[in-house]
């Protein structure tokens, strides 16, 4: 199976954007994720105008927009819900169909509360507007947070069943919350859509160049091969800002030669 690779600009947000995606182009990355929560890519302030140019930009660098993120750690409930509707819009303007969320931290004692309250905004305003504009919702499980693992992401996809919501599985984070990360992928399995792709410590969270950590990744990309996965490996690096692009470049490297053992 042939595997595509791309890289988060978020690992960048010391550098203009599109010089971002001319050092991942050089480098060799297959696409690119666009997290906005790079300055350059507010959702409070990219115009159509804009997504459109950066698109065009990509495109002639060869580059794919596979993705786009806007996490929204630390923002109030009600500006994060007001940015995720238009971040819904902007992936559809950068000519992407896939837009990765994530929950907010957890609350002691409240989890399933909070899991019910963000299936509510999923199936009242996030999914139809998705569904309108042609974009799938990839939420991302993260330790820490109320979609934890994969027991919560289960519990959050059976909830609403809906054919416009599935996963972004970040395997470093599945590491850490899960007991069997091959176990995760098959019980996620098709309802995978986009990956982020690391190495991590044991019982650390984390990321590390593809290698530098503890985790079995020839295991894992057996696992998502046999789950039928053929979209993004994206790198997800970010406190990288000493040296972005070295790290950027090391990261590529190492994940090809993972993927073509």
């Amino acid at each position: 199976m042939a595997h595509k690779i791309g890289f988060r600009t978020a690992g960048f947000h010391q550098i203009p954007l599109e010089q971002c995606l001319i050092a991942l182009a050089e480098i060799g990355y297959d696409g690119v994720e666009i997290c906005l929560e790079h300055p350059d890519s507010r959702p409070e302030s990219l115009t159509p105008t804009r997504c459109e140019s950066i698109a065009k930009r990509a495109a002639e660098l060869g580059l794919d927009i596979a993705s786009v993120s806007y996490h929204a750690d630390g923002e109030d409930e009600e500006a994060r819900a007001r940015n995720q509707l238009r971040a819904i819009d902007i992936t559809a303007h950068f000519g992407a169909d896939i837009l990765i969320i994530n929950a907010q931290r957890s609350i002691e004692g409240q989890e399933r509360d909070q899991l019910d309250a963000f299936g509510d905004l999923l199936a009242d305003a996030l999914l139809p507007r998705a569904e309108a504009a042609g974009i799938s919702l990839a939420c991302e499980p993260e330790p820490g947070m109320f979609v934890d693992g994969s027991a919560e992401m289960l519990y959050l996809l059976e909830l609403l069943h809906h054919p416009r919501l599935g996963v972004n599985l970040d395997i470093g984070h599945a590491f850490l919350t899960d007991d069997s990360l091959p176990e995760a992928i098959a019980v996620l399995d098709r309802r995978i859509l986009h990956v982020h792709f690391e190495d991590m410590p044991a019982g650390v969270h984390q990321h590390l160049v593809p290698g530098d950590g503890d985790m079995n990744l020839p295991e894992v990309i057996a696992a998502l091969d046999c789950a039928g996965f053929a979209g993004y490996y994206t790198i997800d690096l970010f406190n990288i800002a000493d040296a972005p692009v070295d790290w950027a470049r090391r990261a590529c490297a190492a994940t090809k030669r993972l993927l073509q053992t």
